[in-house]
């Protein structure tokens, strides 16, 4: 699984203060490093700019700002540095006086608003070293109206911010801080050292993540990886090869070799959402299915479509006896049901079986949950709150509280968003950044744990699984439908195998 380790603020300062303290590095070559870094990664950008001003803050981002205009001045490139005050840490102490004697001066903040009103538009490519990642304060008035300058001006064609967006802080999302502390709207962020947790979900425009760079400047990233400084927070990357490749049909493969999964759902008016679940498994590649169903209808659905399937009206807890269950290795339930099934509590989930929990079948908070080792909860936001009783603002809201919830009760959590995340039972999470506004139709959950299925019955683990599904899935952004429906992303994927 391809997957890097994302880092907390203070987990970030430890391996600064590792590198610093315990393995000899100077903060000074650190900082040329991480200017040096983003000088590389973005010499296609520089050249594009007729003039490049870095607002430098007190602090080590500041630092890194001050790095970095030395390394553009020494280039060849037009380059001004405006300060908010002197720096305060060492090493940053060393670069501004070096800019200084390079440049021959640093502009004050009063120096950056009468040059800003004489420059013409998109004429500057503005570089925010303001504020690092451990800034969680509310703004000074001075900097919030410089930050709200920034963004509002017509005068600066590109906004790059050095390890995360000055102001950005992902807690104070929905509750109204942000309307107080502004942040800098950032067209990418140059994560310098390590991948930051507090980053993942930077957005200020609908459906937009904002890019993030991730530059190596030498940290001892491996060394930092033990159960003491690591949270085993990962950041997921697509594997869409794979993903593919894993759920073709092998030669030698038989109808439960290639796959078998039971689903249980579609309430009365409802069928449609585990028959599309269901065809999701059996479309790419599942070998046996079975549908059951509260409905009374659910067979003259089903048969209409295919007479191969199976199809059984029954009760919940009909269906776990079922002997067809004893065969599978993967039970679907949720899609098209409107309540939690009360069979469901406190059930013992079978050795060996995989349990996807989806739409109905995500409890309310008390409702208990079934027992077992390889058990799935797939809420949106909405069921997530409904689930713990709580409102979540912010990827990073939704951790704090599925960290507790999952350990407690031996489960993995997939909060479906535009961010998605995924929380284990042993502590560990993955975040998958891809937000894809063609899966918001109706019918895309039902998709989703029907892939979920087919990837589990394969005897992959639940973590693997969660991202060959959403990778399989990423490549519905392909489609030339520009708002395709569940059906039509089922299709088109079909179509790649």
């Amino acid at each position: 699984m391809k997957s890097y380790p994302l880092f907390t603020n203070q987990e970030s300062k430890t391996i600064d203060s590792l590198a610093i303290k315990e393995l000899g590095f100077h903060e000074e070559t650190l900082m040329g490093m991480a200017a040096l870094s983003v000088f590389h990664a973005n010499e296609d950008l520089w050249k594009t700019a007729e003039s490049i001003w870095i607002l430098c803050g007190s602090g080590g981002n500041g630092g890194d700002g001050y790095a970095l205009a030395h390394t553009l001045f020494q280039e060849g490139y037009g380059v001004r540095c405006f300060a908010t005050s002197p720096n305060k840490t060492d090493a940053g102490k060393f670069y501004e006086s070096l800019v200084a004697k390079t440049l021959g001066v640093i502009g004050t903040i009063d120096d950056f608003y009468n040059e800003w009103e004489e420059a013409e538009d998109d004429s500057v490519l503005l570089v925010d070293a303001l504020l690092g990642t451990g800034f969680q304060n509310k703004l000074s008035p001075e900097l919030k109206e410089l930050i709200d300058t920034v963004n509002d001006s017509d005068v600066f064609f590109y906004r790059l911010s050095l390890d995360t967006a000055s102001g950005w802080n992902p807690y104070a999302l929905g509750k109204g801080e942000n309307k107080e502390n502004s942040f800098v709207y950032a067209d990418s962020i140059e994560e310098l050292g390590t991948r930051k947790w507090e980053n993942v979900g930077f957005i200020y425009e609908k459906d937009s993540i904002i890019p993030r760079y991730y530059e190596s400047i030498g940290f001892p990233v491996r060394t930092h990886l033990n159960d003491v400084t690591f949270s085993k927070r990962y950041y997921l990357e697509a594997d869409p090869e794979t993903a593919i490749s894993v759920i073709k049909r092998k030669n030698q493969d038989h109808k439960y070799s290639a796959g078998s999964a039971l689903f249980y759902g579609g309430s009365d008016g409802m069928e449609g959402a585990i028959l599309l679940s269901e065809q999701s498994f059996s479309k790419l590649g599942g070998g046996i299915s079975k549908i059951s169903s509260p409905s009374l209808k659910i067979s003259s659905f089903v048969l209409g479509e295919d007479l191969s399937k199976m199809a059984k009206t029954s009760s919940l807890t009909e269906t776990l006896e079922d002997p067809f269950l004893k065969k599978t290795k993967t039970l679907v339930v949720g899609p098209g049901l409107t309540q939690y099934p009360n069979d469901l509590s406190g059930w013992e989930v079978p050795e060996g079986l995989r349990l996807v929990l989806d739409a109905g079948a995500i409890p309310t908070k008390g409702n208990p949950l079934p027992q077992g080792n390889q058990i799935l909860l797939t809420p949106h936001v909405g069921e997530l709150n409904r689930m713990t009783g709580k409102t979540h603002n912010s990827i990073q809201e939704a951790f704090d509280t599925l960290i507790e919830y999952c350990p407690k009760n031996n489960v993995y959590v997939l909060l479906k968003s535009f961010v998605s995340l995924l929380v284990c039972p042993d502590g560990s999470s993955y975040v998958w950044e891809s937000p894809n506004p063609k899966l918001a139709v109706m019918g895309t959950g039902d998709l989703l744990s029907g892939i979920l299925a087919r990837y589990l019955s394969l005897d992959l683990s639940i973590p693997e699984s969660v991202l060959l599904a959403l990778s399989l899935l990423d490549h519905s952004k392909q489609s030339e439908e520009p708002y395709p429906s569940a059906h039509q992303i089922l299709k088109s994927l079909v179509e790649l195998l």
